[in-house]
């Protein structure tokens, strides 16, 4: 689709959706290969849902397949117009995309992914049936982010789908919020001004919403009834026999991608699995809102092609993992049959004294040093803005000599002469004995230059509670999963600090002295070249 044709149809849908939000029947519209309509539809008990339908110019002439298309979270109705559009004009369905309960213009209260929201879907499906000449044995759903979690669980609830799409969807809401119990500075509230001014918040949501931004309370999500809603749908998914295609962006900020990475494996059916670089939905977005050539929606077009209108298209026979690698933005895309088969077996390397500084000591080796608890230049990320940077292959580098080695631990591995491999999970394991009972700690794997320069490969932070002030504790957490192309004479460079409050709050009072100690290691997947 050209721009110009694009920017046509946006312009009729939008003047459509200016005269036409009323009971049905609206009038229909016509668009270059189809018709649209803006509509209030019936969702669970008794609320309309705000939604554009897009459809081809024989709707009447036969059954139709149907694809729902919910929004993302604070957002309008046309959030996914572009793939809408692709899917009614070159494919035959029928789309509705309709804003979740509690957002814009629909009814009701925002209900967080929860039993409502699936119970909508289903709704919006039998008032499709009923009035859209839809083939209720040709459903499929599709979205991004909130509306990619809304998928996920109506799936699971509701048999005749029969094929989902899922873009960057929330698998783990409490972890997405608060990763190892430690809150992100910029999740909640980013949520809360992203909806604040079009969302309606039950009074629940509103407490957890305060529990999270002004009481820093790292659990506040964590007894949502869908809080694991990858984990809690897969298993229906499974019984029900639904294809599924996942895809997310290795540095997503928002909604981390280690529940699809970690999962994926775990579902049964027909699946594909996408990985590409990018912050927030940012890999997925354009194909999705603009309909822009995009690997993961033309594949998701297709996907749906196939495994709801029975299209013979050869997707079912491609590889099942596909993966860019996170430095390699717009690169070749690395094919594997499971999630499984792409990780490599960690090796295990055991680090010195941080005044040292050495990833790959000897195991030998008894060491402690005092860290002072202060921010320094080591940031894992700033949240929308580094994944997105490195989308655009303009992941920023630093000059790893700045960070103060009096406050963070630095670890430096020998330059891998003809480069390396990482794929899969690289996990950090140290001994440390804290000053108080609370101890974050952040840490961060770069990729470093023969300049010093570093790039951020990987992160992840842990809180503990309820430690014994001076008494040593072990500390093993699991960095971001990745898959990172190392160029020759570049080597590994880990710094873990316990202050780095541009993405995480630490609950590590600042200027407390926390003792780093031997045995202290880190696994990482990695084959050199």
């Amino acid at each position: 689709m050209s721009t110009r044709l694009f920017g046509r149809l946006t312009a009729v849908t939008l003047l459509a959706a200016g005269a036409a939000l009323t009971q049905f029947p609206a009038a229909a519209v016509p668009i270059p290969g189809g018709q649209a309509t803006t509509i209030f539809v019936p969702g669970a008990d008794g609320i309309q849902l705000n939604a554009v339908i897009t459809a081809p110019p024989d709707l009447a002439a036969h059954k139709n397949p149907l694809v729902l298309q919910p929004s993302g979270w604070g957002m309008p109705s046309v959030g996914s117009i572009g793939s809408a559009y692709k899917l009614s004009s070159t494919k035959g369905f029928v789309s509705i995309e309709y804003t979740a309960r509690g957002m814009y213009l629909s009814g009701g209260q925002v209900d967080m992914l929860g039993e409502k929201d699936a119970e909508d879907a289903s709704a919006v499906i039998d008032w499709a049936i009923a009035n859209l000449n839809v083939d209720p044995d040709r459903i499929a759903i599709a979205g991004g982010s909130y509306g990619a979690g809304l998928s996920l669980i109506a799936a699971a609830h509701d048999p005749r789908i029969k094929a989902i799409v899922a873009d960057s969807p929330p698998g783990d809401i409490g972890e997405a919020l608060s990763p190892n119990g430690t809150p992100k500075t910029g999740g909640p509230v980013a949520l809360a001004l992203a909806g604040v001014a079009t969302n309606r918040f039950s009074p629940d949501v509103v407490r957890r919403g305060l529990d999270a931004i002004v009481n820093h309370d790292a659990g506040a999500f964590d007894s949502l009834p869908n809080r694991y809603l990858l984990a809690q749908a897969i298993p229906q998914l499974n019984a029900h026999g639904t294809a599924v295609l996942l895809a997310h962006d290795w540095q997503d900020s928002l909604l981390p991608v280690g529940p699809s990475y970690a999962l994926f494996d775990q579902l049964t059916t027909p699946k594909m699995l996408f990985l590409v670089p990018g912050d927030h939905s940012t890999g997925g977005g354009p194909g999705q809102v603009a309909g822009l050539p995009n690997p993961i929606w033309d594949a998701g077009i297709r996907w749906l092609d196939h495994y709801v209108n029975g299209v013979d298209n050869g997707i079912d026979q491609e590889p099942v993992v596909n993966i860019q690698p996170a430095d390699e933005p717009g690169g070749s895309f690395v094919h594997r049959d499971s999630v499984a088969e792409a990780a490599i077996t960690g090796r295990d390397f055991t680090l010195s004294a941080p005044g040292g500084g050495v990833l790959g000591a000897d195991p030998a080796e008894s060491w402690s040093q005092p860290m002072t608890s202060e921010p320094t230049t080591a940031v894992a990320a700033i949240p929308y803005v580094t994944g997105s940077l490195a989308q655009l292959g303009l992941a920023p580098a630093l000059p790893l000599a700045s960070v103060d080695r009096n406050c963070a631990a630095v670890w430096r591995s020998e330059p891998f002469s003809n480069g390396a491999v990482l794929s899969g999970i690289p996990s950090v394991r140290l001994t440390v004995s804290p000053s108080s009972p609370d101890l974050t700690m952040i840490g961060i794997l770069y990729d470093e230059a023969p300049d010093g320069s570093g790039k951020v490969i990987s992160y992840w932070p842990i809180t503990r509670h309820a430690l014994i002030p001076g008494r040593a504790a072990r500390f093993d957490w699991d960095l971001a999963p990745i898959y990172w192309n190392l160029a020759a004479g570049h080597r590994l460079t880990l710094t873990v600090t316990t202050q780095d409050p541009v993405p995480f709050e630490s609950s590590t009072p600042l200027g407390s002295v926390n003792v780093f100690d031997s045995p202290s290691t880190v696994e990482l997947p990695l084959r050199a070249s």
